[in-house]
């Protein structure tokens, strides 16, 4: 019989999980068996729940950060032992929304300016004008960019979908002058020894030239993508197209930009008074 770690991999790639989701579901696993020195098949409803008691108030970590352990849990009882019901009564925490960082269009141009490696800047630049997630920006290869066309092709970002987002001439035109230099082969962006870039070499780039730019926000990658939905959003552009270049599965979650651009609201006009106007002008 296999080994029950080699089990749970093999099911979750059977259904499709992707390497990351792999990865992280083994080490949440591997976690509390270190801790209870024991087999997960042999723990108890009452040990997992104070274990995940012990992850929020003595690790102090986030709910989202604990909503994971529990769904890599369920996820490999659900798999490996579909009989056994001690995660039958386990809920996800709630916690607080809050509204992301978004920055400006001129923060991000001064966030651009200060970049002067040419490989960096091709990343950051890509990142905020396709909107997209850091993961899918490490996994892109060159046949990626189609420019006939214009557009950036994500193959199987998060879902394990593909879609096709925005490319922006000004990206393009650094896009090219950083494939002329570094002649990537197989991923767009390489790091050492032509592997992948790593997503960490990407968040230090972004916090170090928000410095350089004084700009006094928590900026991510993730914020990048936060600002290219928002300004899309203040530019007029449908909240069904967003969804789709951003490729949330759920309108629900496109909605979050609503909230983040209200100030907007107070600059709109009753249909009324703009008939009133139009009669006027009539």
């Amino acid at each position: 019989m296999k080994p029950l770690r080699q089990q749970f991999i093999d099911a979750m790639h059977l259904s499709g999980y992707t390497a990351h989701t792999v990865e992280n579901y083994l080490r949440i696993v591997s976690c509390i068996t270190r801790y209870y020195h024991c087999s997960p098949l042999n723990l108890t409803k009452e040990q997992i729940e104070d274990y995940l008691l012990f992850l929020q108030r003595e690790k102090k970590y986030a709910p989202s950060t604990v909503n994971l352990s529990m769904n890599a849990l369920k996820t490999f009882y659900r798999m490996l032992t579909p009989d056994k019901k001690v995660i039958d009564s386990l809920r996800n925490m709630k916690h607080p929304r809050h509204l992301p960082v978004v920055l400006s269009i001129g923060e991000v141009q001064r966030l651009i300016s200060v970049i002067k490696n040419l490989k960096h800047r091709a990343i950051v630049m890509l990142l905020y004008s396709a909107g997209l997630r850091l993961s899918e920006c490490i996994s892109l290869r060159p046949v990626h960019i189609e420019s006939a066309r214009m557009k950036v092709r994500v193959e199987q970002g998060k879902g394990r979908k593909d879609r096709y987002t925005l490319l922006s001439e000004r990206t393009l035109q650094t896009l090219r002058e950083y494939f002329h230099s570094f002649q990537p082969k197989k991923w767009l962006f390489e790091g050492r020894n032509a592997k992948q870039y790593h997503c960490r070499s990407i968040g230090k780039i972004i916090d170090n030239a928000a410095r350089k730019a004084n700009i006094n926000k928590k900026v991510s990658p993730h914020t990048l993508r936060h600002s290219f939905a928002t300004h899309l959003l203040e530019a007029g552009v449908a909240l069904p197209v967003i969804q789709k270049l951003l490729g949330h599965s759920s309108i629900k979650t496109t909605m979050i930009y609503l909230h983040v651009t209200e100030p907007l609201v107070e600059k709109i006009k009753s249909p009324l008074d703009q008939m009133e106007q139009e009669v006027q002008h009539g």
